[in-house]
């Protein structure tokens, strides 16, 4: 029974309605003491108020996508290996093994839990191949990527479903506002529960090396992708911004551009403000003291609590090469639908940094 399938919900949304139900059935015809009968009917109380919990956390994380699977909820799971024959995300018949990658036709993506060889982190990756990259006309050919952040907890799926990612592409390619490009998710929240906000952390997960070295070498290693820092962009939403500002001004020799959707650019994470040093030189707002060559897009709205205010913080501390850009909506919270709205104007800027396949 899957974390995000309707018979899980169908089981919890029954269960809400039951629990109810027989608490007022079975109120007053409880047996024995007054004692056990008031501690049944607490026990009756706390088993409507769970599943009411259970039903309400289901739902949330079905909008959110923080979860895909029982695995990624508890942080368990096996690795996929293997060469595996798989069906091309078009639906364009077999296609060549992506060495432990494997096809996910709900999510249209090639997911695998790789280990990275230089941070030892292993978590699971997604990767979207645009229909370009079955084309002959595009036979041999690389192509540039967009690594993709979600929010803190959200998963690598949350990409591919609520946030739409692949599907906006797909759409903005079609109006010719977009180039074909590798779309690439990784999993950021690498331990349950542990915010590092991308970064190594002494004597816990290297997430930075994870998100920066293994990331690139997997990607580059199963996919015809480009391996030079200009045919590769970030880009997140949330905490997912921060990482992306972050990661592309501390490794310009990683990427060419950096989309921020609704970030913040302090650090934040109990695991660096623990450490002056360790927050310094993990904070968008120092590491752009050290002029990288990149090009970010700063996105947020104005309804959005703090993420105007941090981008007008971030703006005086640019300068060349490293350029800034704003893209400023009037209206919309923090949440999913504002940040979807954002991509295609997201791609299309990315466009005009990023080549095209070669």
């Amino acid at each position: 029974m899957g974390l995000l399938g309707w018979p899980l919900l169908v089981l919890l949304v029954a269960l809400a309605v039951a629990a109810p139900a027989g608490c007022l059935l079975a109120w007053n015809r409880l047996p024995g003491p007054r004692a056990a009968r008031a501690a049944a009917r607490l026990g009756l109380i706390a088993t409507c108020q769970v599943t009411a919990l259970l039903l309400a956390g289901t739902l949330i994380n079905r909008g959110l996508h923080l979860y895909a699977s029982w695995d990624d909820l508890l942080g368990s799971g096996a690795t996929a290996g293997g060469e595996i024959q798989a069906v091309g995300p078009q639906g364009g018949g077999t296609r060549r093994g992506f060495g432990p990658f494997r096809y996910d036709r709900r999510s249209r993506t090639y997911v695998a839990r790789p280990v990275g060889a230089a941070s030892g982190v292993r978590a699971e990756v997604r990767v979207w191949l645009p229909k370009e990259y079955s084309d002959p006309a595009h036979a041999g050919r690389r192509f540039p990527v967009i690594e993709l952040f979600p929010g803190f907890p959200g998963s690598s799926w949350t990409w591919f479903g609520a946030m739409r990612g692949a599907d906006r592409l797909a759409e903005a390619l079609r109006r010719g506002q977009a180039r074909p490009a590798i779309l690439v998710a990784p999993t950021i929240t690498v331990q349950p529960g542990r915010d590092t906000e991308c970064s190594d952390i002494p004597g816990g997960p290297k997430v930075a090396t994870w998100l920066t070295e293994d990331i690139h070498r997997i990607v580059t290693g199963h996919f015809r992708a480009l391996p030079d820092a200009s045919a590769w962009a970030a880009m997140g939403y949330s905490t997912g911004g921060f990482c992306a500002a972050k990661l592309a001004a501390r490794h310009p020799d990683r990427y060419r551009a950096a989309v921020s959707l609704a970030g913040y650019f302090r650090p934040t994470s109990p695991d660096l403000r623990r450490s002056p040093a360790l927050a310094r030189a993990n904070s968008p707002v120092e590491l752009l003291a050290s002029r990288p060559a990149v090009d970010l897009l700063l996105a947020g709205s104005r309804e959005d609590p703090g993420t105007v205010t941090a981008i007008d913080a971030l703006l005086p501390r640019v300068r060349p090469p490293t350029r800034a850009f704003t893209y400023i909506v009037p209206t919309g919270g923090h949440n999913v639908r504002v940040w979807r709205d954002m991509l295609p104007r997201a791609y299309a800027w990315l466009a005009q940094r990023l080549p095209g396949p070669s």
